[in-house]
């Protein structure tokens, strides 16, 4: 819609919808020229297709029948159908004007910002992408303002610990004498010397095999009312001697131990002599005494147990059950049991044989 100067007043698309023409496009213009207080439009039709409906004029004629209804024909051009005038436009040099539109602000605007050579498709992604975008301009201005923050915090940050740097050059540590560091390293050799022998001696005050220790695990091997009868026990602990001239040697503990067993006791003792049923033995008695020596699961150690049941050759099968505890003739079998523990000279407790610093 213009006005009578050629000013532009309002553009209206309606949509066809895939019909010929748009649904009630009389009533719409109609309606639209009224809101416009238009008197008598001139009414110009520009076919923009090869098969539009010829009927529109026709029809505007009879909804405007004082207004001037023309259909616009295009110029013939050779190779260019007259329903596209588009083509013919761009490539044509804008004429002078019509006397009557030269006060025209729109089409003044149309011809010098060459609006018929303008490109409406959007720019391909491939261009596109070549030149920033609105968010790469922000982004870019942030990281601007962060270099700057960045190259500030670096400066306060050397200033710092140039500081610190200074400060420590006023401290009395930095005043260093290399006589205070032979007299600590004196101190510390002589503590050194000290400590190592400490140790010595307390690996040789070791907790290896003391009594009580021993006669815990005699009473945990052999409980009250277990169906047997202890005749001997001994126990002896010597230095392995099959190493000799290292600053460590290991030692070996023994018992023998000889009595005799009634029938309800033998299952006992042949679970004792495996290696699973002897180490929970062992570890049982670390864990009574507190004594680390017995627990066959830590240093260099091997534990061997070697348990024999013969038949008693003085038992009396006529024998009451209720007999004295003390009677050897009551119990059906003996046992001999030895059990064999090995310390290597690698092991925690082996003992210092070296002279004590």
């Amino acid at each position: 819609f213009f006005n009578e100067r050629g000013d532009l007043r309002l553009i209206r698309t309606l949509q066809h919808r895939g019909l010929r023409r748009p649904t009630n496009f009389r009533n719409a213009l109609a309606t639209t020229n009224a809101s416009l207080e238009f008197s008598d439009p001139d009414l110009f039709i520009l076919p923009l297709g090869a098969n539009v409906d010829a009927t529109v004029a026709a029809d505007l004629k009879l909804a405007f029948p004082i207004s001037r209804v023309e259909v616009v024909q295009q110029p013939e051009t050779e190779g260019i159908p007259s329903w596209c005038p588009e083509p013919v436009m761009a490539m044509q040099t804008p004429s002078t004007p019509a006397k009557g539109f030269t006060t025209s602000h729109t089409f003044q605007i149309l011809r010098e910002e060459r609006w018929a050579l303008q490109d409406f498709l959007p720019t391909p992604s491939e261009i596109a992408d070549i030149f920033p975008g609105r968010s790469d301009m922000r982004l870019l201005r942030t990281l601007r303002i962060a270099r700057v923050a960045v190259y500030g915090i670096a400066a306060v940050c050397v200033a710092y610990f140039g500081l610190q740097a200074l400060q420590l050059t006023w401290r009395d540590e930095w005043k260093f004498d290399s006589t205070q560091a032979q007299a600590a390293q004196a101190k510390l050799t002589k503590l050194n010397q000290e400590k190592q022998r400490l140790d010595h001696w307390s690996n040789l005050l070791e907790d290896r095999s003391k009594g009580w220790m021993n006669m815990e695990a005699f009473s945990q091997m052999f409980p009250e009312k277990g169906g047997m009868l202890v005749k001997t026990y001994k126990h002896t602990v010597k230095p392995d001697a099959t190493a000799p001239g290292k600053a460590k040697v290991g030692f070996v503990k023994d018992w023998k131990i000889t009595g005799f067993a009634r029938a309800e006791a033998k299952d006992y003792l042949e679970t004792i002599n495996t290696r699973e049923g002897i180490s929970d033995y062992f570890t049982k008695i670390a864990q009574i005494t507190g004594n680390s020596t017995y627990s066959p699961n830590i240093g260099n150690r091997n534990l061997v147990v070697n348990i024999r049941t013969p038949e008693n050759a003085a038992f009396k099968a006529d024998s009451p059950t209720s007999a004295d505890l003390t009677d050897e003739s009551s119990y059906p079998y003996t046992f001999d049991i030895t059990i064999t523990q090995r310390f290597e000279a690698t092991d925690p407790m082996a003992i210092n044989v070296a002279k004590a610093p």
